[in-house]
């Protein structure tokens, strides 16, 4: 994945990923010109043994403004979601493993 973020690819708007690298501190990696999103619960379900891992997660560049994104909470660690409104309108992106 690093490879990809420092690539041409890597500067996308909007990044869905699945199966990102967890780390033991329950972070992904990212560039810094990136915001990740985890799925609704991914701190919670982290420390605990038996836990379901996170294998969807999205991450926006940071030019996005947080103002024009929400997170859309959903109770699953294979969906990550957010809602994104522009002057043209409302957008549901979600990343589904």
């Amino acid at each position: 994945m690093h490879d990809f973020l420092k690539s041409d690819c890597g500067r996308a708007d909007i990044l869905a990923i699945q199966e990102p690298y967890i780390d033991s501190k329950g972070r992904t990696r990212a560039t810094p010109n990136l915001r990740v999103v985890y799925p609704t619960g991914h701190i919670t379900h982290f420390d605990n043994p038996g836990r379901p891992q996170t294998r969807s997660l999205i991450m926006i560049h940071t030019h996005i403004s947080t103002g024009s994104w929400t997170q859309i909470e959903i109770p699953n660690m294979d969906i990550t979601a957010i809602q994104l409104t522009t002057a043209t309108g409302t957008l549901r992106i979600f990343n589904i493993y």
